[in-house]
């Protein structure tokens, strides 16, 4: 995986660029997005997974599928869609994206298509369309209702299933709510040849944020043991879905390689000695994807004293620009972007808004590092995943703060996406005249 992060003269650079310049340049508050590390990270992957493959002699192949709903912006879709083996949708409009995703771009068309999520009937009615238009679809099947409902259609729509699990992790809600239990997928198996349903892969959800050897591999034991049942069945099994299961570089330093090579030995073992064919390998990997793509940079524009360390206001919303650290605990990156040649001091960071969470500081040290300068910028790096959908990009937000510049870097060119926010366009917003 390529190194993103490097220092020069004090400043930071992400992915051979300048932060300071760029906020300099375009002012802040800025977010940046290099559509290059999105299909550096995919291609770097997919090449990884090859290499394996070669290596161990598996004779499964990998496919990597973005999951669209990481970031629902139309370049990012667009970049991981060319650069990787299909999409990944979970719900009704998210279907309708990523068809039209598939129109703009016709040669295409094979390229897979795998729905997950709870499917009412006009997800399941676009899933058949699409089916019947000829596109390389998967159901993977959630619940018994959709199940029926796709049976009785008398169609030979290629389906999965998910296997419920329940988390290892203590940052995860322990009964995931979704899935089929054991009971529910016998059921399927012994009911399904009775259909036209083709049978073709078997779906777990492995976050990669929270990885352990150990704990990966019980899931992955758990959900394999399914796909080991289901090819002894029907031999149309030829796919095993982890999911968004690939462990995430938040210290650029994780090893691939020999996670990769790990994995495909232990599941190339278990095929042999059960004497199956080895799966295809899906990889629905959003978070892997997009993450790293993006940077929001702030100006620290106020400092205030209130008690044992001063308060670093900045030029934005850390509530709003990190929903997803303050809602799940995801880790990304807080870090100064210039001074880093300077001594560093003990502050505590805030946003302009009037919220009094509005803060961020390490917990157990009670301040957070800042260069003793009256000119720092911050970055936040690695928001490119959830932040736009959890933050309501495009809409209305706490104080009326702006939403940032939003400027796109593709092969050395740089595009403004969006302008900063203006108090016209929220008035739109709020239908204010």
């Amino acid at each position: 995986m390529k190194k993103l992060r490097d220092v020069k003269n004090g400043e930071l650079y992400y992915n051979g660029y300048n932060l300071t310049e760029l906020a300099k340049r375009y002012g802040t508050p800025l977010k940046i997005t290099f559509l290059d590390v999105i299909t550096e990270h995919i291609t770097s992957l997919k090449k990884e997974f090859n290499d394996a493959i070669n290596k161990t002699g598996y004779q499964g192949k990998f496919y990597y599928l973005n999951a669209n709903k990481a970031n629902y912006s139309k370049e990012e879709i667009e970049t991981s869609f060319i650069a990787g083996d299909g999409l990944e949708t979970s719900s009704y409009y998210d279907l309708l994206l990523t068809l039209k995703m598939f129109d703009k771009h016709p040669s295409f068309k094979n390229k897979l298509i795998v729905s997950n999520g709870l499917k009412l009937n006009d997800y399941l009615d676009e899933i058949i369309k699409a089916h019947l238009d000829g596109f390389n679809i998967i159901d993977i099947i959630d619940d018994l209702n959709e199940y029926e409902y796709l049976k009785n259609k008398n169609l030979p729509i290629k389906v999965g299933f998910r296997v419920h699990l329940s988390s290892l992790y203590e940052s995860e809600v322990p009964d995931d709510r979704f899935g089929l239990r054991e009971d529910e997928i016998n059921y399927i198996l012994e009911d399904i040849k009775n259909t036209n349903l083709v049978l073709t892969t078997i779906h777990y959800h492995q976050r990669g944020f929270d990885y352990e050897e150990d704990k990966f591999k019980e899931n992955l034991l758990k959900a394999f043991n399914y796909y080991l049942k289901s090819k002894k069945l029907y031999d149309t099994v030829n796919n095993f879905d982890i999911g968004g299961g690939m462990p995430l570089p938040i210290s650029e330093d994780f090893d691939y390689s020999s996670f990769i090579n790990a994995t495909l030995n232990y599941l190339k073992d278990l095929c042999i000695k059960n004497n199956v064919e080895m799966p295809n390998l899906i990889g629905e990997n959003g978070k892997f994807s997009q993450k790293d793509s993006t940077v929001n940079i702030y100006k620290v524009v106020g400092v205030k004293n209130t008690g044992l360390y001063p308060w670093h206001i900045i030029n934005g919303s850390l509530l709003i620009a990190l929903p997803e650290m303050f809602a799940l605990g995801e880790p990304i990156l807080v870090t100064p972007i210039n001074n880093l040649n300077k001594d560093m001091v003990k502050v505590r960071l805030a946003g302009i808004t009037c919220d009094c969470d509005d803060v961020l500081f390490d917990r157990e040290k009670g301040y957070f590092e800042m260069p003793d300068s009256n000119d720092n910028y911050l970055g936040l790096i690695g928001t490119g995943s959830y932040q736009n959908s959890m933050n309501g990009k495009g809409g209305v937000h706490h104080c009326l703060l702006p939403e940032e510049r939003d400027i796109v870097i593709s092969n050395d060119k740089i595009t403004v996406r969006n302008e900063l926010q203006s108090i016209d366009d929220i008035y739109r917003l709020i239908h204010f005249e």
